[in-house]
């Protein structure tokens, strides 16, 4: 394969991501999950509902740069870049223009080239190529300090997300097919990430346990087998990698095995196959996201290179078809009035919201109340980005994105006045007459739809804890009794 070409190849792959990347970043407005993260930013902490904190400890730092999306998002669009670096930095030993060319590839991916979206998704996938990359680095050189950095490493992932615990899995795995003899190493990476899971547990001990309920308890009580999710799964997986690729790794398996022995790359295989396996067994019971088989596909495009030269020429050929393909959809998408949708008021409204929300928080900035509240997470941290005011969570709100319930003390809105921007197109007054003295509704237009907005006057707190906190509390806080007893801020607040 020839080098220059490899090169200059990886070179337009370059040229066509950053400036793309950039304009996305630039352009969409910030998600509800993106909004809901910069929240943790304003509000740090050594831990937050959903998840660990890591994300919500990066973007204060990139916010300090300025405060816009792309700066939210910076994170997301350095971290692609490191694993395409980190790919070329495992090739290029055994062969620099399968280096290039397994780099361009993963860099033309349409899932990482469009990926700029903030989410705890991003540290975690960055942190655990770099453990692997860092034990990779470890065993061929038997450095000491190198495997103590790679359990650093994954402590850190740790931190951004369970899943995390599948590459220590891998890692087990990996260790004891080399014999009982290399378990000693694995204590080692075990030692590096330790303090960083006890200081998860700690802080979860001392905060409902609401990363365990959240991952373990309150969103896995809807299980059911489903013979559909698991081809759903692979379905997904091929369209990531591209069939092309998919293709072309099943059918020179035995050449990309040889490589692997050849080349001693064996880790990566099972840094990227254990996860993926565990995702396809869990995907007869559950739905698995999308987003959760991002941080495990890098790994296998190590192996992509190890396929016979013809089969990568023709795999970057395709790939730039792919690439080229999925921005002319996403362009398209985005280029969409959202007029179109007018006949579907609901959608229109929701597509209005969330691609203009500084034109929805400007309509709303001439009222003023004490408190501003929304029934979801979602809304209430979009709305707080793009207003400059904090808008909690009135309600029961869902499973996920519970962080109102730590950072807003019902107790201390006695007798305020609540503004309410409703989902839907009107408000429900019998219920929201509940926990106020008086409600007063109104209309607000924003680009030819309406929302529907109230004004509580006089919040009623024991009203709002007898039928709201209350069913709370047993959802989301009903701690289970093989979890240590420790403190937990919600029942202590609310009934102590």
């Amino acid at each position: 394969m020839n080098y220059s070409q490899a090169r200059n190849f990886f070179y337009f792959a370059l040229v066509l991501s950053v400036p793309l990347k950039l304009a996305l970043a630039h352009s969409l407005p910030l998600t509800g999950d993106e909004a809901y993260f910069v929240l943790w930013a304003k509000f740090p902490s050594l831990g937050h509902y959903d998840h660990p904190p890591l994300i919500g400890w990066m973007i204060p730092l990139c916010l300090q740069l300025h405060e816009s999306e792309i700066f939210v998002r910076l994170p997301s669009i350095l971290g692609g870049y490191v694993l395409v670096w980190g790919v070329y930095s495992v090739l290029k030993d055994q062969d620099k223009s399968r280096a290039l060319v397994g780099a361009s590839v993963l860099l033309l991916t349409p899932v990482y080239l469009l990926g700029i979206m903030v989410s705890t998704d991003t540290p975690l996938i960055v942190a655990m190529f770099l453990s692997v990359l860092s034990l990779y680095r470890a065993e061929k050189q038997d450095r000491y300090g190198m495997y103590i950095l790679s359990g650093a490493l994954l402590g850190l992932a740790f931190l951004s997300k369970y899943f995390a615990a599948l590459l220590l899995l891998a890692y087990m795995v990996h260790f004891l097919r080399q014999g009982l003899g290399r378990l000693s190493r694995l204590g080692m990476v075990f030692m590096g990430c330790l303090p960083f899971v006890m200081l998860n547990l700690y802080w979860n001990y001392t905060h409902c346990w609401v990363n365990i309920m959240f991952n373990f308890v309150n969103r896995t009580q809807d299980g059911q087998v489903s013979l559909i999710q698991p081809l759903v799964l692979v379905a997904v997986l091929v369209w990531i990698m591209s069939p092309m690729l998919a293709v072309q790794m099943f059918r020179h398996h035995r050449s990309v095995r040889a490589g692997m022995s050849r080349n001693g790359l064996h880790l990566f295989a099972v840094a990227g196959l254990v996860p993926l396996a565990v995702f396809f067994v869990a995907s007869w019971m559950y739905s698995v996201g999308v987003h959760w088989v991002l941080g495990f596909l890098p790994f296998l495009y190590v192996l992509y290179a190890q396929a016979p030269g013809k089969s990568l020429l023709l795999g970057r050929n395709f790939m730039s078809g792919y690439a080229v393909l999925h921005v002319l959809i996403a362009v398209t998408l985005l280029a969409m009035p959202l007029d179109i949708l007018k006949d579907r008021p609901q959608l229109h409204r929701d597509a209005v919201f969330y691609l203009q929300p500084a034109r929805v928080a400007e309509a709303l900035e001439p009222l003023e109340a004490d408190h501003y509240t929304t029934p979801s997470y979602s809304r209430s941290a979009v709305m707080s980005f793009y207003s400059g005011k904090y808008w909690g969570v009135l309600g029961t709100g869902s499973k996920y994105g519970r962080e109102d319930d730590r950072l807003t003390d019902f107790r201390r809105l006695e007798g305020q006045d609540f503004i309410f921007l409703s989902r839907r197109e009107s408000v429900d007054t019998e219920q929201l007459g509940k926990y106020f003295s008086r409600v007063e509704t109104l209309r607000v237009q924003v680009m030819g739809t309406e929302f529907a907005v109230a004004r509580g006057i006089g919040f009623d707190f024991q009203s709002y804890q007898e039928q709201v906190l209350t069913r709370i509390r047993k959802r989301y806080y009903d701690i289970p009794e093989f979890l240590p007893s420790g403190e937990c801020f919600f029942i202590q607040r609310y009934f102590p």
